[in-house]
Formats: C-alpha cells, structure tokens, sequence
C-alpha cells in the first residue's frame, strides 16, 4: 500500500521539522504551497528548503489553491466548507496528478503552513490523491 504523509510547518523548529522527516522515512517533500516563501519563519523558503533537502524538494503550484479564495477564506469572506468545495472543483478542472509521477508517491509528504491538517488544503490534497489512485494511506505528522 502506497502511504502520503502531510505536514505543517507552523511552530516547527527546523531541526524538529527535519527530525520528523527523518523518522518517517519521507522521499520527497512536495511543497504545495501558492508561495513558497515564509516571513516568519524563514527556514521554510522554498529555496531554503531546497538546499536543506535537496532532491527530495519539489515544488507542485498545480496543488496551489487560487490567490483569489484563499485570499476570502483568510480574510473571513469564505467559511471552510466554501473553501473546500471551491478548492476541490479547482484540482478536479486541473487535474494535477497528470504531471506527477504516480510510480514516486510512495512517502512523500505534502508540507503547507498550517499546524494542524484538519482545516489546511494539504488533507484536501492528500485526500484527492487517495481518491485518484487505489490503495493510499494517508498519515497526518
């Protein structure tokens, strides 16, 4: 059985981050966040991440959501239920596993921001796969 992991970066500390990767025997982090950058916590760039992690970064915009209801959902426009019907229309009109390597996804882990993956597009995304392709687990670190 094919496993994807999610994770979110928030109040992570890089070497706790890098840790938790490690112990989950991770292949290849697929960023799948609309900007790879961080403010905050700039550890988590996606060129940062790309030099800590090396061939086992890819960065996959086509799992983005769009700026435009991301943008309402942050600034209260758009409940999570909206958000998630919109995103979910979004990646069946894009159909982004048309561009992966479906033989590769085995441990990979798709990283966003958000501490917890219950109302993050990450579990939206990882859940999308699992519906996809046959036989995926789907683990939350």
């Amino acid at each position: 059985m094919t496993k994807i992991f999610t994770i979110g970066f928030s109040g992570k500390k890089p070497e706790v981050f890098l840790e938790v990767m490690s112990a989950a025997r991770i292949s290849c982090v697929w960023d799948i966040r609309l900007w790879r950058t961080s403010t905050y916590v700039p550890y988590y760039n996606g060129d940062n991440l790309a030099a800590a992690l090396g061939n086992r970064y890819e960065y996959h915009p086509e799992f983005a959501p769009s700026s435009d209801f991301l943008a309402d959902y942050k600034d209260k426009k758009l409940a999570w239920a909206e958000f998630e019907q919109k995103y979910r229309e979004l990646l069946n009109a894009r159909n982004p596993l048309q561009s992966c390597d479906i033989d590769k996804l085995n441990r990979i882990c798709l990283l966003c921001t958000e501490k917890t993956a219950d109302m993050c597009h990450r579990r939206l995304a990882a859940e999308y796969i699992a519906s996809q392709i046959p036989d995926i687990e789907i683990v939350h670190l």
